[in-house]
């Protein structure tokens, strides 16, 4: 074959390279919203190398509960930020007075 390097952009190493970019992102950065972007990531990756492995079954569900999971994550990042805000608002309140 003309371009060996070719072989290599199949659905199974890029899905591998999805996933492995999103686990990077999520152990690297440190904002919430930047690691559920990242996740959402991960979730791509995974989906398309478990399609990869013809299990199509196991795929459908994924895709199906990787949203609820996000949704999830998210109302518990906003939960925390509305807790550290009320922690951080009590504190300056108490140094006040």
């Amino acid at each position: 074959m003309m371009y060996p390097v070719l072989d290599l952009i199949n659905i199974t190493t890029v899905s591998a390279a999805v996933a492995f970019i999103g686990a990077a992102g999520i152990i690297m950065l440190p904002k919430p919203i930047d690691k559920v972007i990242m996740f959402a990531l991960l979730q791509g990756g995974f989906i398309g190398m478990v399609v990869a492995a013809k299990y199509l079954d196991v795929a459908m569900v994924a895709a199906i509960f990787d949203p609820v999971s996000t949704v999830i994550f998210l109302i518990a990042i906003i939960k925390l930020n509305e807790i550290r805000e009320k922690k951080q608002k009590s504190q300056e309140e108490g140094v006040i007075a």
